[in-house]
This record gives C-alpha cells, sequence and structure tokens, in this order.
C-alpha cells in the first residue's frame, strides 16, 4: 500500500509539473495572440479567421486535443473583447 501511495504521489507530481509547463506555454501563446490581434486591428483587419482555426484544429487528430484547442481558441477570441 505504502508503494503504491508513493507512485501515485510521484505521478502526480509529474502531472503538476506538466501543468506548469503547459501554463507557461499558454502566456505565451496569448502574448503573441495580442500581438497578432493589435496588428489586425491596426491594418483594419476582421479578428477571426475561421480558415486558421481550422488550420489549427486540423494538426490535432484526436478529439481530445481538438476540443482543448477549440476552447484555447475561443478563450482567445473572447480576450480580443476584454481592454
Amino acid at each position: 500500500m505504502l508503494l503504491q501511495t508513493k507512485k501515485l504521489t510521484k505521478l502526480r507530481q509529474k502531472i503538476d509539473e506538466t501543468d506548469q509547463k503547459i501554463a507557461k506555454l499558454l502566456r505565451q501563446r496569448k502574448k503573441t495572440v495580442q500581438q497578432i490581434q493589435k496588428l489586425k486591428l491596426k491594418n483594419k483587419l476582421p479578428i477571426a479567421d475561421k480558415t486558421r482555426e481550422k488550420e489549427i484544429l486540423d494538426k490535432f487528430k484526436t478529439q481530445y486535443e481538438q476540443s482543448i484547442f477549440k476552447e484555447i481558441i475561443r478563450q482567445s477570441k473572447k480576450q480580443s473583447h476584454t481592454p
């Protein structure tokens, strides 16, 4: 039982480390999205680009990955409407 608890703790630590890496990458992505949004606004281009969204989603083969990236895209568009 103690061995299983140690293994579980170690696996949870691995998830925590992975989550921190994902969060860092999401912050980097958000900064890039903000730069793109500024450029689009400056050049009077539409913020949403369905073709680009499809390109992004097509890179992911599993429903799991696609659903996560759909939410990331949704949040990015939502961000563009907040100061």
